[in-house]
């Protein structure tokens, strides 16, 4: 079963970017929409070797592992490998039945179409912000993103959910700089 979204759902209604509109806001729209790392989505798109990451997912680099410890996400991140899966993953992500709400809590909840989790999350943060499915809100003086993104369904104002997700925007700055300062060892740290 697949979860549903209005076209223009209530929380996208209040937003003010004015209030968050910033070079870091300019940074993060050019790296995730312009240049993402899902190059297939744009004409300016850059591949993760072009960034310098040869064999980012191995030994001894394993980027999966340094972007959930650069964003402290090592439990809160849930992806489905189907529609079908996205109910119960949503469920367990807090990101059904409230969204949007928990601000405090980043958590991402994913239709796994890449192949690979976190190129996947990155498609999906493109298109939440290529199709404005987003709001951001300031939670103990940081800003916040709200991000969605949906398959239309053609002639309805009902949209099929593929991404949920509350991520802080210091959480996708340091996923920039992680991957623009290209290939590095992974480094364990302590929690």
């Amino acid at each position: 079963m697949a979860t549903f979204s209005d076209r223009n759902p209530v929380w996208m209604r209040w937003i003010a970017p004015e209030h968050f509109n910033d070079y870091d806001l300019f940074r993060i729209v050019i790296f995730f929409v312009f240049h993402s790392p899902c190059s297939n989505l744009s004409s300016m798109g850059k591949t993760l070797t072009e960034y310098g990451w040869n064999a980012p997912w191995r030994k001894p680099y394993y980027l999966n592992k340094q972007l959930r410890q650069a964003a402290s996400l090592y439990e809160l991140v849930y992806s489905a490998k189907g529609y079908d899966e996205m109910d119960v993953a949503l469920e367990k992500a807090d990101l059904k039945e409230t969204f949007p709400s928990d601000f405090s809590r980043e958590r991402i909840c994913i239709y796994d179409n890449q192949g690979n989790q976190f190129l996947s999350v990155f498609y999906h943060i493109r298109n939440a912000f290529a199709h404005c499915r987003l709001n951001m809100v300031d939670v103990d003086g940081e800003c916040v993103f709200i991000l969605e993104d949906v398959q239309s369904k053609k002639n309805s104002n009902q949209l099929k959910v593929s991404a949920r997700m509350i991520l802080r925007k210091s959480t996708l700055l340091k996923w920039i700089d992680l991957i623009e300062n290209g290939e590095r060892e992974y480094q364990k740290t302590q929690n």
